[in-house]
């Protein structure tokens, strides 16, 4: 009977002493994984500062743009809470590249030319060369890079087409394109809420995925919210 005891107490103290070396480990990883995501947000956050000091025009358009798609994509089967979060970033990311367009297009009061315009439109593929190069940001590449392509094939800047394009970047394709139309930019006034959303159903299936337009009918209270909250932020 003494051996059998001493087995079985060396047993339980063996598994016991194996859960506690788990549970150390998970705390190990899990402080790791909070430390990763709280430099992840660090970085994104200067980035998003250096926009915005650059155009004031953009001030709060990235947090809104953010903000517009997670609401939309919580609407959808497709995204799991990491999803969110990746494109919650990518987000606040998306005009990243407008740190390499000279300010005075940026800043331009009144139209700008064909030659200014075909400047802006390379703010996707440098905002997405910038972040391409940390290993942490990486996964937010898609986001930047395509949130201008349009369903029909005729956006940039590689001309992609209906399913093609990313998720995430369809999803702020409506975003960005919904708080543009309702923020006053140096060349032209913002328009309202119900004026903004009908236009976006007006480019069902040419500029947007139509599946993503009939989403946002579940959504549209929680963009009014978003709307209403940050309208003291509006430029």
């Amino acid at each position: 009977m003494g051996s059998l005891k001493r087995y079985i107490i060396l047993s339980t103290l063996s598994f016991l002493v194996l859960q506690m070396l788990h549970l150390i480990y998970r705390r190990q990883v899990d402080l790791i994984k909070d430390s990763t995501e709280t430099t992840i947000e660090e970085i994104v956050n200067t980035f998003v500062v250096a926009v915005e000091a650059k155009d004031v025009y953009t001030y709060g358009h990235s947090e809104r743009v953010s903000q517009y798609a997670v609401a939309l994509a919580s609407s959808l089967p497709d995204y799991r809470e990491q999803d969110l979060k990746r494109l919650r970033l990518s987000g606040l990311l998306h005009d990243v590249g407008k740190i390499n367009v000279p300010e005075h297009i940026l800043m331009k009061k009144g139209r700008l030319l064909e030659k200014e315009y075909e400047t802006v439109k390379t703010h996707s593929t440098s905002g997405a060369q910038m972040i391409e190069r940390m290993s942490r940001l990486q996964r937010l590449k898609a986001g930047v890079l395509y949130h201008h392509e349009r369903w029909d094939g005729t956006g940039y800047p590689l001309g992609l087409k209906g399913r093609d394009i990313s998720l995430d970047a369809r999803v702020l394709a409506i975003a960005d394109a919904f708080d543009a139309m309702t923020t006053t930019r140096s060349y032209r006034q913002g328009i309202k809420f119900e004026e903004a959303f009908y236009r976006l159903e007006l480019a069902k299936g040419t500029q947007f995925d139509p599946w993503l337009i009939e989403s946002l009918k579940d959504v549209k209270n929680r963009f009014r919210e978003i709307y209403d909250g940050l309208e003291c932020g509006r430029k």
